[in-house]
């Protein structure tokens, strides 16, 4: 019997975190002895992983000028990798999103020792910087992309990727009805249930909350059958939200667990882009997503990205399903009129959730994970250059 393996993880925000948290439990499930490290967070070293160095408390950066900020910390965890990469010599490293670190730095790394490389949850090539595709095709042996469309584009370059599955399909378990939710959480079964989702990163919650309370005491001004609540991301203090609740004139539940059966117990939210609305398309309930980035990082953006969509949604379904308040569009009033007209307009308020339900159709079956370690397993297990 072969020696037991090692594989290298990375992931670098709490979106990444989970799905690679359910990646190792899945790959020790097969292979218990084999040794998982890497860099990650609470869902990684929960699952087993041997974390050296907790990722998501510090260095969760979004945008082009934030980066700046965070560089020598960049450069430090940069060193502490190679070094490690160079002392352990793993069997595979397997990055997971974070593309400004791990394809632009690891990657090459990794692929320059001679280890091999894996790639789960690609950058967003399709989007802009299309020419990051041709670098996840020099430095990596295996891609699993998440979203469907992916596989075919990456196909098309040469590129030996696979699609198993949405990561988020995965984690959407509802396991209590809305009925038990509004009991639990003690609301209003008489009144409709308005969510604010924020984000889980400092910097979108300093931005967009102020905005949605905004937008929360609007429509709780023109009408009394509505009540709020927010599920809290464990990456975000409490006192954080609470400096934010204490200068607006409205009511918000906050609460820090059961959010996806919260979400699924929603009639509508106010959404975050990233995860968050990928999330809300999956559950089916109507959302918009909201997003503002910092002046000088949209504006180099704006001109860099390809699509026309801002929320994953919108990109798989082709066109616009869930509306995008981006910039100087994402103001109180206008959550609050889009969520006026949904709670209002019957006809719209149905066609979203069709729409929401045949994006769903595309994502295929839940079991990602249970499919991506048993590749990773298979990858690992056959002799080198003929994975």
């Amino acid at each position: 019997m072969s020696a037991p393996k090692k594989i290298f993880l990375i992931a670098g925000e709490n979106s990444g975190d989970q799905p690679a948290g359910r990646l190792v439990r899945e790959i020790l499930r097969l292979r218990p002895d084999w040794q998982l490290a890497g860099l990650g967070g609470p869902q990684m070293e929960n699952a087993g992983m041997l974390l050296l160095r907790n990722m998501i408390h510090d260095l969760a950066i979004v945008g082009l000028v934030e980066v700046i900020t965070k560089a020598p910390q960049i450069i430090q965890v940069y060193r502490m990798v190679k070094r490690y990469l160079i002392a352990e010599r793993p069997d595979v490293v397997i990055l997971i999103d974070y593309p400004g670190f791990n394809l632009k730095l690891v990657a090459p790394l990794a692929h320059k020792l001679g280890i091999r490389v894996i790639y789960y949850i690609v950058p967003t090539f399709w989007a802009w910087d299309y020419a990051r595709v041709y670098k996840l095709k020099e430095y990596c042996d295996r891609i699993f992309p998440v979203f469907p469309f992916e596989e075919e584009l990456l196909r098309k370059e040469g590129i030996n990727a696979k699609y198993l599955g949405s990561k988020d399909l995965d984690q959407i378990v509802l396991t209590q009805t809305r009925e038990q939710i509004f009991e639990r959480f003690k609301l209003d079964p008489n009144k409709k249930l308005v969510g604010l989702l924020p984000g889980s990163r400092r910097r979108e919650v300093n931005t967009l909350l102020p905005i949605m309370l905004e937008a929360a005491e609007r429509l709780a001004a023109v009408r009394d059958d509505v009540q709020f609540i927010l599920p809290r991301a464990a990456t975000i203090p409490l006192d954080l939200i609470d400096t934010y609740l204490s200068q607006y004139d409205v009511a918000v539940k906050v609460i820090d667990d059961n959010r996806l059966n919260t979400r699924a117990a929603m009639d509508f939210s106010w959404v975050a882009s990233g995860t968050a609305a990928t999330e809300g398309s999956l559950i089916g309930i109507p959302f918009v997503i909201v997003y503002k980035l910092n002046y000088m990082t949209y504006w180099i953006a704006k001109r860099l990205i390809n699509t026309p969509y801002a929320g994953i949604p919108n990109i798989v379904a082709g066109e616009m399903v869930v509306p995008e308040l981006l910039q100087e569009q994402a103001t109180g009033l206008n959550l609050a009129e889009h969520a006026q007209h949904y709670l209002d307009d019957e006809k719209a308020y149905q066609n979203m959730k069709y729409q929401l339900r045949k994006i769903r159709e595309k994502f295929g079956e839940p079991g990602s994970a249970k499919r991506l370690a048993a590749a990773v397993v298979e990858f690992l297990e056959k002799k080198k250059g003929k994975a």
